[in-house]
């Protein structure tokens, strides 16, 4: 498929219409992430060149956020928080003059005009190719594993185990990453944390919740735990951290 790459530092124009495509893609609670809310503008504006376009034309194709960092633990280590613990890490870092030694992936997202056309796994490499081109030999990714909504009982630990036809992942999302040649390295069982009243849980995942308990939500990976008395709903997700090894210029 034919396309090109830009990033936000050459195309910050095309900043609002790539958030479009991404709130058009996640389910409503996901757009809540306390972090995400606190430190969206914030990295972006910091790096505008991490940001990546696939583009056809002058229409984005997918978005490609990633943030560097700096880690000096053991991978095999590498904190349970995941996608919030990345983000302000990140700008942590930034803010105090700490040098970056690694790219954290944020998110790719796949206009979904143009999805089931392999953009997932060309983006899976753009993103590789720049922690590359960047000068960082490691990328870590805080995966959230596309099918695991419609198992949202089992845990992650079991659900990264199972495998399809071949020997590979069950998860469609967790095998194009193992296909580019990354590696499950952990489960992060708290990767973003979304609480709202319940008001807002009855609009973001347009159901009710008559009562304490906790719930099934279409989209969500583990059941949302919702507290009348407190007038809380809390969800807490888990995603899997993934290795990709590049050789840096």
């Amino acid at each position: 498929m034919d396309y090109s790459i830009v990033s936000l530092e050459e195309r910050y124009d095309l900043f609002e219409r790539q958030d479009k495509i991404c709130e058009e893609v996640w389910p409503e609670f996901m757009l809540h992430d306390t972090i995400a809310n606190t430190c969206w503008m914030k990295f972006v504006e910091a790096f505008k060149k991490f940001q990546l376009l696939l583009m056809d034309e002058n229409e984005i194709l997918a978005v490609i956020n990633t943030v560097p960092l700096h880690y000096d633990e053991s991978i095999n280590e590498l904190p349970d928080k995941g996608w919030d613990w990345g983000v302000l890490k990140s700008l942590t870092d930034y803010e105090t003059g700490k040098q970056p030694n690694i790219l954290m992936g944020v998110q790719i997202v796949v206009n979904k005009n143009h999805q089931g056309k392999g953009l997932s796994s060309l983006a899976v490499k753009e993103m590789s190719d720049l922690a590359r081109r960047t000068g960082f030999n490691k990328l870590i990714i805080p995966v959230r594993p596309s099918e695991k909504h419609k198992y949202p009982l089992i845990p992650m630990e079991d659900y990264i185990r199972w495998k399809d036809e071949n020997g590979l992942p069950f998860d469609n999302w967790l095998r194009v990453h193992i296909k580019a040649g990354g590696r499950i390295v952990k489960v992060c069982t708290k990767a973003m944390y979304i609480p709202g009243t319940v008001d807002e849980w009855k609009v973001w995942a347009d159901m009710d919740f008559p009562g304490s308990g906790s719930y099934i939500v279409p989209g969500a990976l583990n059941p949302i735990l919702i507290d009348i008395e407190s007038n809380e709903g809390i969800y807490i997700e888990p995603n899997v951290w993934i290795l990709h090894k590049t050789e840096s210029d």
